[in-house]
């Protein structure tokens, strides 16, 4: 059985439906992030979930409890559950030992319960200082800690590196999956960034209008996204029109194999999605004539703009390998693509 169950669950304020129907289940020690545009549902699903708001309709089960319905409602701190908002919220007149202190319970394992969450998040020395004191990363360790301290049989982190600088974000990330990985806690992570919800997450759901649009493992959902808009939420792609054949859709660019899941049948009109590291330069003859119009450098990668059959894409290619203005030459695409009528 798994460890949370969301079914069929309805939320609307006044006359507005912000959640239609969504459903979910995560196993034990498993990370779900959340991924899709502000406004989409995320924090609103997060808050019913933590029992900060009632359902209007469906159900939350943690293992066989009951959590939430119509009829039932189990209050926040009934349900054994650790939140990170968004800015972190450390009380600024407590130490850090304070606030991972605060909301376990009073006793002789209240200190050395302190004294391990100190040392399980790398700030053993810090423990007698304000949070005014601390760094923004460290901030965030010690609200993740917080969150871990009374072992809730689930974590909410609702975009909970915002505030940081990007070099900050990426080695932040790593370090909460590292420490959600050791302790093996069930999370779900709310977030608006693709790469933040590839890097922590066994499951990814997309959310759009308050509906999930796809919930499948992180590399499912990159490379045979559900929809247009899944491909759109979750990295750069190019949509070019095409026809369904027996050996793929053939495009622009040739013919270009399909995944199995493709549901486009043979014989249809289709868009077909290929992501910008699919693409392949060549000067052998292999794929189809191409001339670069225009190039970018940003650094570890270019952009470049290629005429096709009076086509013009607009690609991203690693700098290295990236072909000169004017150049003339083949371009292809590699691996397998999705396509949808």
């Amino acid at each position: 059985m798994s460890h949370i169950r969301i079914n069929n669950i309805h939320k609307s304020f006044g006359p507005v439906e912000v959640l239609k129907g969504i459903d979910l289940e995560l196993e034990q020690g498993s990370v779900l992030a959340l991924l899709g545009p502000s406004g989409c549902g995320k924090t609103t699903l997060l808050r019913l979930i933590a029992g900060f708001d009632p359902v209007d309709e469906g159900s939350i089960h943690f293992g066989q409890k009951l959590m939430a319905s119509p009829s039932v409602f189990i209050p926040p701190e009934r349900r054994r559950i650790g939140y990170v908002p968004q800015e972190g919220a450390l009380f600024p007149h407590l130490t850090v030992e304070g606030n991972l202190a605060y909301g376990l319970p009073r006793g002789a394992d209240r200190k050395q319960r302190v004294s391990e969450v100190l040392e399980l998040i790398g700030l053993r020395d810090f423990g007698h200082r304000y949070p005014h004191e601390l760094s923004g990363g460290q901030q965030q360790r010690v609200a993740l800690g917080r969150a871990l301290a009374p072992n809730p049989q689930l974590v909410l982190l609702d975009e909970p590196f915002n505030a940081l600088d990007l070099e900050l974000r990426r080695s932040m990330c790593e370090d909460v999956i590292a420490l959600l990985r050791k302790t093996g806690t069930t999370a779900i992570l709310v977030t608006h960034d693709p790469g933040e919800a590839f890097a922590v997450s066994d499951q990814l759901a997309v959310m759009m209008r308050g509906q999930i649009m796809q919930c499948a493992p992180p590399e499912t959902i990159y490379w045979q996204p559900a929809s247009e808009t899944v491909a759109r939420l979750t990295g750069d792609a190019i949509f070019m029109p095409g026809e369904c054949t027996e050996g793929g859709i053939r495009s622009a660019l040739g013919v270009i194999p399909l995944y199995s899941s493709c549901p486009v049948p043979c014989c249809h009109n289709a868009t077909v999605v290929v992501r910008p590291e699919q693409f392949q330069w060549c000067q052998n003859g292999k794929g189809v004539p191409a001339r670069v119009t225009h190039r970018s450098f940003r650094g570890d990668h270019t952009l470049i703009e290629v005429e096709i059959n009076d086509m013009c894409l607009s690609l991203r290619m690693p700098s290295l390998t990236t072909p000169q203005l004017g150049e003339s030459g083949h371009l292809r695409v590699l691996g397998n693509c999705m396509a949808w009528a």
